[in-house]
């Protein structure tokens, strides 16, 4: 929602004004666990931590935070405000420019058979690990 707001500026106020209360309840709900810091996902309870805890819970308050400050970011690049990238339609195919050093030299047979034994390879570590993985103890 924060990041919608640098593309569609006329919705800053209302949901600025969404993501404050958000964020205040989420600051009130992270003072839970044995530190005393860890952060429940029932904001609406206000300051009565909600009795879960881990890293999604934490991200998730950190996130609605920080996204409060979305008004001291800068808007994404645009065309017209400095972005530089240009599109390249055929992504460099039929291109005979070797500027990386490497050289793009015709597919052998022995290219193939070593692409063939390495494929094999890979599909039998695989299935064997898969396989492994299920026999019982």
């Amino acid at each position: 929602m924060a990041a919608a707001t640098k593309m569609a500026p006329f919705l800053y106020d209302e949901v600025h004004t969404a993501l404050v209360k958000s964020a205040t309840a989420a600051a009130l709900q992270c003072c839970g666990g044995t530190n005393g810091r860890m952060c429940g996902l029932k904001w609406t309870d206000g300051a009565v931590w909600d009795g879960t805890s881990g890293v999604g819970q934490q991200m998730a308050a950190l996130e609605v935070i920080i996204s409060t400050q979305i008004a001291h970011t800068q808007a994404p690049f645009t065309n017209t405000t400095g972005g530089t990238s240009t599109g390249n339609p055929n992504a460099g195919a039929g291109s005979v420019d070797n500027t990386d050093g490497l050289t793009n030299e015709p597919v052998t047979t022995g290219d193939r058979a070593g692409a063939g034994i390495m494929t094999v390879v890979v599909i039998v570590a695989l299935v064997g690990g898969v396989a492994w993985m299920m026999i019982g103890e």
